[in-house]
């Protein structure tokens, strides 16, 4: 005959199995890679990006000044050679290396400009590659540690459930349908003590007639509010 400390013990091993599992789900929940490890890694590449288009702009921006400084001196070397005596074509010529000049210095403002975003970049790219590294460093710390509760929890999940199948021996099959309808009903508290006569579960005081029922120990005995199982010490 099923007895309240049988449906207690099971109880107790259900409680422990669930509070097992759940840590257990919420372990696997947090394995692999976080959301902060793939933004910092995100941030990396996006810096590496950028600072490659700035590159990319400052080759072309050099380029572009060589060319002018190219073109402006072979402007100059025709005005000042000697060779040119036509006042016009003097005058053209002196205009054409004005122009050049200050194409040249806009040129070489944008070069400078690009020079300054370039290390810029290059200092946003650094501290974003020692937030990822201290991520990474953090991250791999903490997946060992779940890794090890991990390890923990599914042999310990193991033992808890050939526990529970050697306790429902114990358990008759109209008690168990009995102790799995309590356990949903009240958030896997199926059973109740009793202290100075009153349920635990619902903490009304019983009658006499049930106390004395419980204390006998013959079957089960539920509580006249809750319908707990009661159990008394």
């Amino acid at each position: 005959m099923t007895t309240a400390p049988d449906v207690l013990a099971l109880q107790e091993t259900d409680q422990a199995l669930d509070r097992a599992q759940a840590r257990l789900t919420d372990v696997e929940a947090q394995m692999g890679e976080s959301d902060g490890l793939i933004a910092a890694r995100r941030a990396v590449v996006e810096r590496q990006e950028l600072l490659t288009q700035l590159r990319s702009r400052l080759h072309d921006a050099e380029w572009s000044v060589d060319d002018a400084r190219e073109k402006a001196s072979v402007v100059e070397g025709k005005l000042y050679g000697g060779t040119i005596r036509n006042p016009k074509e003097l005058s053209d010529l002196d205009a054409d290396l004005s122009s050049l000049r200050t194409q040249v210095a806009k040129r070489e403002d944008t070069l400078l400009g690009l020079l300054v975003e370039i290390e810029e970049a290059e200092a946003l790219l650094g501290a974003a590659q020692s937030a990822l590294t201290e991520t990474e460093t953090t991250w791999q710390r903490d997946q060992a540690a779940l890794l090890k509760e991990k390890s923990r929890l599914e042999p310990e999940i193991a033992a808890l459930e050939s526990r529970r199948q050697d306790q429902l021996l114990a358990v008759d099959s109209s008690s168990l349908r009995l102790y799995q309808l309590l356990r949903d009903r009240h958030r896997g508290q199926a059973v109740a003590g009793v202290e100075r006569g009153m349920c635990q579960g619902c903490r009304i005081t019983l009658p006499m007639s049930l106390l004395q029922k419980a204390r006998s120990g013959v079957g089960l005995v539920q509580c006249v509010s809750c319908e707990r199982i009661l159990l008394v010490s």
